[in-house]
């Protein structure tokens, strides 16, 4: 499918600049009920092995949280915390090709789950990642980041944080047919092609065309299966 991207001069008024208001850090949990390993090098995450003072630390903290789990412990938490309101992002660390196939399962289970890891470095890369963004809280720099690892072909990763782009617009922007709104579901419409889920990619490129033809007026006169055609 052809993906259609807003053009907005460099004096546009439709996509004012946001406030940059820097938050918190959030709080770090690493559950592994098997050992006690720890991140080399990285001193700034709890660390547990027992499942009920892990639940209890995230039940009774006033911070987000992002939870990191290993992936042969994290069925036993998982259930228990994900809906927890501290709970913002969830990672998980695989210690083998054969177990992150095994969890594949949970990403469609719970959406917190922000993806499942391999790598320790590449791992340890994403938390910090997120944790600038989400002190920023700028949708602009996870659209951007979204757009960046669409180009270098990592679809997962490009998914989830053009849906976190989406999230931020759809909760801070007041006009809800905004460029930036479109151009995440026009985003997320390429991603899905991508990787094949055409019911998908249709849905968010049927959204994104709704929302470009309230914009620009003159794409309304244009079929469907001519914007959104393979």
């Amino acid at each position: 499918m052809n993906e259609k991207k807003p053009t907005t001069g460099p004096n546009s008024t439709t996509q004012p600049k946001p406030n940059v208001v820097k938050q918190d850090a959030p709080l770090l949990i690493w559950y592994n009920k098997t050992n006690e390993e720890k991140f080399d090098g990285e001193n700034n995450f709890l660390y547990f092995n027992n499942s009920q003072q892990c639940i209890e630390t995230i039940e009774q903290s006033t911070k987000p949280i992002f939870l990191i789990l290993n992936s042969s412990s994290a069925t036993d938490i998982l259930s228990r915390t994900h809906s927890l309101k501290q709970i913002d992002t969830i990672f998980i660390d695989c210690q083998s090709s054969r177990e992150q196939q095994r969890c594949q399962y949970l990403l469609q289970h719970y959406l917190k789950i922000f993806d499942l890891f391999l790598n320790r470095q590449q791992l340890l890369k994403t938390i910090r990642e997120n944790i600038t963004l989400y002190q920023h809280q700028s949708g602009n720099e996870y659209l951007r980041l979204g757009e960046r690892y669409k180009q270098s072909n990592d679809l997962n990763l490009a998914l989830k944080y053009t849906h976190k782009a989406l999230d931020l617009y759809q909760k801070t922007l007041s006009n809800s047919n905004h460029p930036l709104i479109a151009r995440c579901l026009n985003n997320l419409g390429g991603i899905y092609d991508a990787q094949g889920d055409v019911n998908r990619s249709f849905e968010y490129y049927e959204q994104a065309l709704k929302m470009y033809s309230q914009l620009a007026p003159t794409l309304t006169n244009q079929p469907v299966s001519k914007v959104l055609k393979k």
